[in-house]
């Protein structure tokens, strides 16, 4: 601290009281001549003003000119010197905002100059300078001798340095000083109010006065005060009366009437401090000294009251000089006598239970001690026969006074003592009139029983065993024996209590004694005190039907109660209640609910009771409760299943007796005792028990009593003094923040918490909490001001009151989701956030700033800071608006402590974690930390300060908060080690905060610096730190950075990543294994809503490796992910086996998928280990798979299904890992279908409650653990029917059709059914599914099968089905139904005709659905309908029998089908015209053709085979009835249900087919012709085919000389240019040609069977003639032009042939054929193995032997001619026809379209894939052209236009 002339004294009190400087800092500040100048001076130091000084001042400062204004005006007003008021006006300016004195005058920038504004401000502040400077001086005089202190060394060296005889003649001069003082005159009455500044002035003078006394006291109670500062501090005293007669009066108002008494308390208390024999030496002398002076004021002084401690004091000091002592009788004895009458005690009693005295300050310590050591010699002096006692207040005085532990040991051990025992007399005389007087011993006992466990223990002991038992002596009760002098003896057995509880026996001794109260017998038996308490009890309780006075009977109870209260609330701690105590207990039960329903309840004694119960509720809570909870004197709810609303809004509470008491007692004496003690039960109540019965019948009432009645009236009731309310709202505060930090989840506690926080936010509480929150720094630093004691006084403790209701705010803030899940803005940050001005007249977040100044608790700085970050991240409004501050304020106000090396750790850490909060929420506030317009502020503050140098722009690069960022960053690259202070960490979390809100932009200027990432990560290059989150922070930043910048990363940043993760550097290593070693996880303290530091870093790694593992700019190798995934699966394991934390599990599971999910079969780096670390996961899921968390579940499920793709070669090589394997997997559906089937069981209020989720629609594990299955299914082969057994052992077949059962009809579960649906499909597929075939499949499906009502639009409705998720779940069970029938059909068809039958409408209306929609979805469900059918189609003579009209319906909607898949591909062609409807997308137009496909051969099916046509003469043609309609015109759209399929729309098909087919052909054939490399390109693009045969193949005639090739090439680019505007979309060339295939051979068998039918009238056959001839051009064309010249090129033109046969292998031939090869090629013995022919297929039958000969013959032929050095290739169209042995006559003819449809469920285009047929020699013979397939059906159709049949 610079040496200023007048220092700044606020600022050295709140580093000297907050003890937060080391002692070295606080040195540095104190420690130097200046300081203890001035506190020598004390308000001396302000000098009067000179003559010239302001000239002075003016010359200096000529541009400041209002604020020398100010300083003028204010001259009017202060006698000081104007440079100390310039120097003050700066310590205002400092402390309005911040900053030091040197720089305090840039705050003028955003302060109001007015000087109608700044006077009265800088004067109040100036005043309480004053106080600063004499309070400082005070504490550490008060300090400087307490070793627990921090200080206490340099307090004793300061207190040394300034001396204490000077300190003395200073602080009695500043006194009379102030005595002597004026107040401000009235000169000038424009500047501000003269009447408020004089008032204020008094009043500041008068709390002047008591910290002078105060110091005074401080040192006259370690060191003697000299003969002559008595006498001259006495004279002052007199001087102004003791407080009471001021100089300024006339100012004063009753409201001042308590400052005043304190002035006279103080002098009081510091005069009988003084004349104290104990601290003067010389005592005679001394009292020779200022006896004159002293006893000639008290024979001037008119007697009163508040004189007689003094008089008291003054005779019995002069009783403790010999010389003096002679005087007593004369003189002193006087003294004491008008002491005595002046009742000298009560108004000790009064002075020490009063503001000043009634705490724990110092000085009332250093009274209470004097006091009590005036009373022991009073006592021993004088209290021989038990006069004192006698004194009226005496007993209460005492009982006050050894209720300080440290007084009553002193009393104790007094009462060892024989003589000189001091106030132990008083006790004495107690016990002497014990039971009559009951009062006394009770009061005394109360105060001893408030001192402690060890004095508690001492005064049970006494009061168990009392020597006498005194009464009124009454002859006719008590007969007497003997009578000798005063001591009798008792002639028969006495019982004075009436009963048996005490008994005096015959001949005990008692004393008979005349007393004032009458004659008195003592009995000489011992009593307890409890007895006699029991026996007041059953008075009260009028039991024994006796006659007493009610009311005095009632206050020996109420005395008796608070002996007791104090007795148990010590005892209860260590949970010893003595067996005497229960009694009284039970008596003060019924005492309170006898007396609770009177007509004028005894409200003090029913507090005491209460008081009772509340010591008990720690040991008996229950036995409380039940016996309260009936009486109607609490409060209670008579509904108890309403809802927090409605309990937060009153309903249903009965307030009961409190509320009784409240209304008609409490609120017009304006004390609330009562209330306040049932607020103490309520918390007492909620500390020891969550029994839900105390928390709804006593707690929730009184939360809603508090909350309805209490707080909201808080500041509209009347209270008897300042005090009663802020105890009434400590009370409020302390409970209601009770409630809400409750961590417990019941859900009685729930509805307490949501009751309050509702209470808070919605009601009119949150106007009243606001009230007490936005009280502002100034108002409640000037309560403070008004206390006398600033360390521990009332005020002082009302900050700990506000820190609570501070603490409530950010409580039902941070907690408001749990009761509204919305975003809503409630009444209480409605009233926070209010703009306009006019209603913001709390101005709650200004307020609430303005404590970060605060100089007394340094909590309420780092609360408000705290309070403001919940502000700015709770709320979608500008803080920045509300502050009403300038940018460059609130850097000064916030950002300028940064840099203080005084301010506190905690304060600094608030502010950084409210700057990082800002980021990203609050804009205003983030631009203005971060100088975003620094430079229009740096223009305006150049246009103020002319003569200010301009800054340079390196200087102004890191203003704000730029430059502590960049100290940060030299910082941590100097020493890692640092980076465990705070600071350092909450610098980081800005950096982190920046990067997350993507405002990275904010610290650009900082990133141009070349090394500014090498710095920013440099951590994770050092020595690594425990317990630290800067390495969090640091990947995070890494992560997001990478993931921004991407390809454009920075050279420096690119670095620092290829640094991190060099194989040949250590970094990666150390860094995997510490974040895997979890460090710190053992010595983890649970924290509410906090993250441990290792599961953070774990969790930020995670994020990283999400994010490099797709943006690393270089690539990873095996070792790198090696080390990544090993140590990620082993820790998974272990914990799996552990399951010690969920969180983590969770964590490492999720890194394993993002690692896998990237890397893949990388992560399998020895693939058998870890196929056995899946087979452990697995089993270790199974076994704790209820106890993790779904996220948990849904990714170890994820790992295992690609785990178990992945690795199925490891898993299928070991039996035993497999079966285990497939163990775990099925036991853990087993499980979750377990969870389905209890969740569906439950109750339909869970449904209610997720549908309210709205979209969140989430994956359940179910269906992951279905696909898992689904995949090990898939798995298993023929290998494994083993496992058979073990499926039929669990019954998981039953479960999953179970499950199927219950799902598929809710909505809810979709996605559970539609895995269901897979996983029992792959079942089918495996070697298991004949153990379908027992779980009667039709049973469990048929009927839910069955559509659910269906909307189309469910706006948001979860529980709603769309028609498109139907049709997925209706597919996928067709495909189901499909499988089973193919694989057992024999067994299964008879079920699937009948689910036939059972959906015949459905099914129909699937077949029809290309009609409706174009949808994909629509699409799938149409083709999977078609595929079961396909599959039927082969059991026909069945379905007629059991269902023919579902066989009708089915073939009809088929034919439809084809028309409208007919018109859809005409729609779709690319032509130049519009359309009227819609083409269907080129993605559906693929599902298109294939459904087209499936349906033409459907419809074969049903129509003679086509070589039955041509070559059977005696075909029966009646029992084929026509498919196709003889119309050739186009197809048209047609609304019918059913279209008739005509010849029309079949030639149109055959007509666009042919063209797209001959447009692929044209871009393949061109594409080859351009190709470079001429028979080479020909032979890759399939151009040259008879060279690249070897000459096995018979050259095209089109292939002639290269002119005449060009030519025909030419040509056909023509012919295909053309028909490319009429045909399809590119599609697959192999589904065009099968789709043309069935249409031709559909066409040509129903126009052979029109032909041939001799009904049908020949002019309908010369139509079918005329029309196939001219409509099929197309058709004939592209055959001569591509099949017959490339057809041997063209794989996909390779058709399966009708009618041809497979030919038997014949071993001679095959032998001979083998040797000839040799022959030709001797290299072949070394290859045998490659020259082995396929395996030859089944005998054919005898009847084919001729066909077979000629084929044979040709084909050994052509190999004797053409030498080969391999196998012949097998020709590319040319496939042979399956065995006709394996299938009957009947289905025959349907061998082609059945064969090359589907067999599996996957929505693929598997109708095309080639069948693997058994190899036969006909597969080597090479074809001629005109027994192609497509060249056989073109001749077919030229014999059927040209022949008459």
């Amino acid at each position: 601290m610079t040496a200023a002339a007048t220092p700044y004294w606020k600022q050295l009190w709140r580093w000297t009281s907050s003890q937060s400087l080391t002692n070295e800092e606080l040195k540095k500040v104190l420690d130097n001549k200046d300081i203890i100048n001035c506190l020598q001076q004390g308000l001396a130091c302000y000098k009067s003003s000179k003559a010239n000084s302001f000239t002075k001042l003016q010359s200096q400062n000529s541009e400041q000119t209002k604020l020398l204004n100010v300083v003028q005006t204010l001259q009017h007003y202060i006698d000081v010197d104007c440079f100390q008021i310039w120097e003050i006006l700066k310590h205002y300016l400092c402390d309005i905002s911040y900053g030091t004195p040197a720089n305090a005058l840039k705050n003028v920038a955003f302060v109001d100059t007015r000087p109608t504004f700044l006077s009265p401000n800088v004067w109040n502040f100036y005043h309480a300078e004053r106080l600063f400077v004499l309070k400082l001086l005070q504490y550490i005089i008060e300090f400087k001798s307490d070793k627990n202190h921090k200080y206490n060394e340099l307090f004793n060296k300061i207190f040394n340095d300034i001396g204490i005889s000077n300190l003395k003649a200073s602080l009695i001069s500043q006194f009379e000083t102030l005595l002597a003082s004026a107040p401000p005159s009235r000169k000038i009455q424009s500047d501000f109010n003269n009447d408020t500044v004089r008032q204020e002035w008094a009043k500041s003078n008068l709390r002047e006065q008591i910290a002078i006394l105060q110091i005074l006291m401080l040192i006259a109670n370690e060191h003697q005060i000299t003969q002559d500062e008595f006498v001259k501090l006495f004279k002052l005293f007199r001087k102004h009366n003791f407080g009471k007669n001021q100089a300024f009066n006339d100012l004063l108002e009753e409201k001042h009437r308590e400052v005043c008494m304190r002035v006279m308390y103080m002098e009081i208390g510091l005069f009988m401090t003084i004349v104290d024999c104990e601290k003067i030496k010389n005592l005679s002398s001394w009292i020779d000294g200022t006896k004159e002076s002293v006893e000639n004021e008290f024979t001037k002084i008119q007697p009163h009251m508040e004189q007689s401690p003094m008089l008291m004091t003054w005779m019995m000091i002069t009783l403790q000089s010999d010389q003096h002592l002679k005087l007593f009788e004369t003189q002193y004895q006087h003294y004491g006598a008008i002491s005595l009458r002046m009742k000298v005690f009560e108004f000790l009693r009064q002075m020490l239970n009063s503001t000043l005295l009634n705490d724990d300050s110092t000085c009332a310590i250093i009274v209470r001690k004097r006091v009590f050591r005036l009373l022991n010699e009073i006592c021993d002096k004088f209290d021989g026969d038990g006069t004192i006692s006698c004194q009226p207040g005496i007993m209460e005085l005492c009982s006050d006074l050894i209720k300080s532990k440290t007084i009553a040991e002193q009393f104790w051990l007094l009462q060892q003592k024989d003589d000189n025992f001091g106030v132990v007399s008083l006790w004495n005389s107690a016990l002497e009139y014990f039971p009559f007087n009951f009062d006394a011993i009770s009061i005394l006992a109360g105060g001893l029983a408030e001192a402690g466990k060890e004095s508690v223990r001492n005064l049970i002991a006494e009061l168990k065993n009392l020597p006498v038992y005194t009464e009124i002596y009454n002859p006719n009760t008590v007969p007497i024996v003997s009578l000798q002098s005063e001591d009798a003896v008792i002639g028969r057995d006495y019982y004075p209590l009436g009963d048996n509880t005490y008994h005096i026996e015959a001949g005990s001794k008692a004393s008979i004694l005349e007393r004032k109260e009458g004659t008195m017998i003592h009995f000489r038996t011992p009593v307890s005190y409890w007895t006699v308490f029991n026996s007041e009890i059953e008075k009260v309780l009028d039991r024994k039907q006796g006659h007493y006075n009610l009311n005095m009977t009632l206050e020996r109870v109420y005395k008796g109660t608070k002996v007791l209260k104090g007795i148990l609330k010590a005892l209860v701690e260590d949970k010893e209640i003595p067996k005497s105590l229960v009694g009284p207990s039970e008596g003060v039960f019924d005492v309170l609910l006898r007396f609770m329903r009177a007509e004028t309840p005894p409200l003090q004694l029913l507090v005491e009771c209460l008081n009772v119960c509340i010591a008990l509720i720690p040991l008996f809570s229950k036995e409380i409760h039940l016996r309260l909870i009936n009486t109607g004197l609490l409060p209670r709810i008579t509904k108890h299943q309403l809802s927090h609303v409605e309990y937060a809004n009153g309903v249903s509470l009965d307030s009961a007796a409190v509320g009784s008491y409240l209304i008609s007692i409490e609120q017009p004496s304006g004390t609330y005792k009562f209330l306040t003690t049932y607020i103490d039960m309520l918390c007492a109540f909620h500390k020891v028990t969550t029994d839900d019965r105390i928390i709804t019948e006593i707690l929730l009432p009184g939360l809603i009593l508090i909350l309805r009645e209490v707080f909201p009236n808080v500041y509209g009731w009347r209270y008897s003094s300042t005090t009663e309310r802020r105890l009434l709202i400590q009370k409020c505060a302390n409970y209601l923040t009770m409630v809400l930090q409750q961590a417990d989840n019941k859900p009685t506690i729930m509805l307490l918490k949501r009751t309050c926080i509702h209470g808070l936010l919605y009601t009119e509480n949150a106007l009243e909490l606001l009230k007490i929150v936005s009280i502002g720094n100034e108002s409640l630093e000037k309560i403070i001001h008004e206390d006398t004691n600033w360390i521990s006084g009332s005020a002082y403790q009302y900050t700990f009151t506000l820190q609570r209701c501070l603490a409530l705010m950010m409580y039902a803030l941070r907690q408001k989701s749990l009761i509204n899940d919305t975003n809503e803005v409630t009444p209480l940050e409605h009233l926070i956030f209010a703009q306009n001005k006019q209603v913001d007249r709390l101005k709650v977040v200004p307020n609430v700033v303005s404590y970060i100044n605060h100089a007394f608790n340094k909590s309420l700085s780092v609360l408000s800071c705290r309070l403001l970050k919940r502000f700015a991240d709770g709320f979608q409004m500008s803080l920045f608006a509300l502050l009403d501050m300038s940018a460059y304020k609130v850097r000064v106000m916030f950002l300028d402590r940064l840099r203080d090396e005084y301010e506190t750790i905690g304060v600094k850490v608030a502010i950084l974690e409210f700057v990082a909060t800002c980021v990203g929420k609050q804009p205003g506030l983030t631009e203005a930390f971060f100088m975003m317009n620094h430079e229009r502020a740096k223009a305006i503050e150049n246009e103020k300060e002319a003569d200010t140098k301009v800054k340079t722009e390196e200087d102004d690069s890191f203003e704000g908060i730029l430059g502590y960022m960049a100290d940060y960053l030299e910082t941590v690259k100097s020493d890692a080690k640092l980076l465990h202070s705070p600071l350092l960490g909450c610098i980081m979390a800005l950096f982190h905060a920046l990067w997350k809100n993507n405002m990275q932009i904010l610290v650009k200027k900082l990133r141009k610096h070349p090394k500014f990432w090498e710095h920013m990560t440099s951590p994770l290059f050092s020595e690594i730190q425990p317990e630290l989150r800067t390495y969090s922070q640091i990947f995070n930043v890494l992560g997001i950075e990478l993931f921004v910048s991407r390809e454009k990363l920075e050279p420096n940043f690119k670095e620092v990543l290829e640094q991190f993760f060099d194989t040949n550097k250590k970094h990666l290593d150390t860094w995997i294994d510490f974040i895997f070693s979890f460090r710190g996880r053992e010595t983890e303290e649970s924290v509410t809503d906090k993250v441990p530091v290792w599961l953070g870093l774990l969790t930020s790694w995670k994020d990283f490796t999400t994010i490099f593992c797709k943006c690393l700019p270089f690539s990873l190798n095996i070792a790198h992910k090696t080390k990544m995934v090993a140590p990620c699966m082993s820790a998974l394991l272990n914990e799996l086996d552990d399951l010690k934390d969920g969180r983590l599990v969770v964590i490492l599971a999720e890194l394993y998928v993002v690692m896998l999910a990237n890397w893949k079969e990388d992560c399998f780096d020895n693939r058998k280990a870890s196929a056995k670390q899946i087979d452990n996961l697995l089993t270790n899921l199974a076994a704790v798979y209820e106890c993790l968390h779904p996220r948990a579940v849904r990714a170890i499920l994820s790992i295992a299904t690609v785990a178990i793709s992945s690795l199925d070669y490891e898993i299928k090589a070991n039996s035993l890992l497999a079966q285990s394997i497939i163990r775990s997997v099925t036991n853990i559906n087993s499980l979750e279908l377990g969870k389905l089937f209890d969740f569906i069981r439950d109750d339909t209020t869970m449904e209610v409650d997720k549908e309210s989720n709205g979209q969140s629609e989430e994956i359940p594990p179910i269906v992951l653990s279905l696909a898992m299955l689904e995949q090990c299914l898939d798995l298993y082969d023929d290998v494994f029917t083993g496992l058979s057994q073990w499926f039929q052992s669990t019954k998981f077949t039953n479960k999953l059709l179970c499950c199927l059962q219950a799902c598929l009809q809710n909505r809810r579960h979709y996605h559970t059914s539609l895995a269901a649906l897979r996983c029992l499909t792959a079942y089918a597929r495996g070697p298991f599914s004949k153990d379908l075939l027992l779980s009667e499949i039709d049973q469990f499906l048929w009927m839910q099968l069955l559509p659910p009502k269906i909307e189309a639009n469910p706006n948001g409705n979860m529980c709603v089905w769309t028609p498109q998720e139907w049709w997925r779940v209706y597919g996928y069970s067709l495909d189901f139904i499909s499988i089973m029938v193919m694989k057992h059909g024999e067994f299964f068809a008879s079920d699937a005709i009948t689910f036939v039958g059972v959906h015949l409408e459905h099914l129909v209306e699937a077949i029809l659905l290309p009609r409706q929609m174009y949808s994909i979805d629509a699409l799938n469900l149409c083709a999977s309908t078609l595929n079961l059918v396909v599959q039927l189609v082969k059991f026909e003579a069945r379905w007629r029998i059991l269902n023919i009209n579902s066989l009708i319906y089915i073939m009809r909607s088929i034919s439809a089908c084809v028309h409208q898949c007919g018109t859809l591909m005409l729609r779709a062609r690319r032509a130049s015209e519009p359309h009227d409807e819609p083409a269907p997308a080129p993605a559906a137009l693929h599902r298109v053709l294939e459904i087209l496909h499936m349906a033409m051969l459907s419809l074969l099916s049903f129509s003679p085979e086509l070589l039955s046509l041509l070559a059977e003469p005696a075909l029966d043609l009646e029992r084929w009835q026509p498919l196709v309609e003889l119309h050739f015109g186009a197809p048209k759209i047609t609304y019918e249900q059913f279209p008739q399929l005509t010849f029309g729309t079949i030639l149109s098909v055959i007509c666009l087919l042919t063209r797209s087919l001959n447009h692929a052909y044209h871009s393949e054939e061109t594409s080859g012709a351009r190709s470079p490399g001429g028979a080479g390109g020909g032979a890759a693009g399939a151009g040259a085919g008879a060279a690249g045969a070897g000459g096995r193949r018979r050259a095209c005639s089109c292939s002639g000389s290269p002119g005449e090739a060009r030519r025909a090439l030419r040509s056909e680019s023509v012919a295909s240019v053309s028909s490319a505007a009429s045909a399809l979309p590119p599609a697959s060339e192999k589904l065009l040609a099968g789709a043309l295939q069935a249409a031709l051979t559909l066409l040509a068998s129903q126009a052979l069977l029109a032909v041939r039918d001799r009904s049908v009238p020949t002019r309908h056959k010369q139509l079918v003639r005329r029309e196939l001839a001219s409509e099929l051009t197309v058709y004939h064309d592209f055959v001569r032009k591509r099949i017959l010249c490339a057809a041997h090129n063209r794989p996909h033109l390779a058709r399966n042939k009708l009618g041809a046969w497979p030919l038997a292998a014949d071993e001679e031939e095959t032998r001979r054929l083998e040797e000839v090869k040799r022959e030709q090629n001797p290299s072949i013995e070394d290859n045998d193995d490659l020259a082995l022919p396929p395996p030859p297929p089944p005998k054919r039958a005898s009847q084919d032997s001729m066909r077979e000969f000629i084929l044979r013959k040709h084909f050994l032929d052509k190999c004797a001619q053409t030498p080969t050095k391999e196998p012949p290739s097998p020709v590319s169209h040319s496939t042979p026809a399956p065995d006709k042995k394996k299938e009957s006559p009947r289905s025959l003819k349907r061998v082609s379209w059945a064969e090359t449809t589907r067999d599996s469920d996957e929505i693929l285009d598997t109708s095309l894939q080639e069948i693997e047929t058994a190899y036969s020699n006909l597969t080597d013979v090479q074809i001629n052209n005109d027994e192609d397939y497509f060249h056989f059906m073109s001749v077919v159709f030229l014999y059927i236009c040209q022949t008459d049949l």
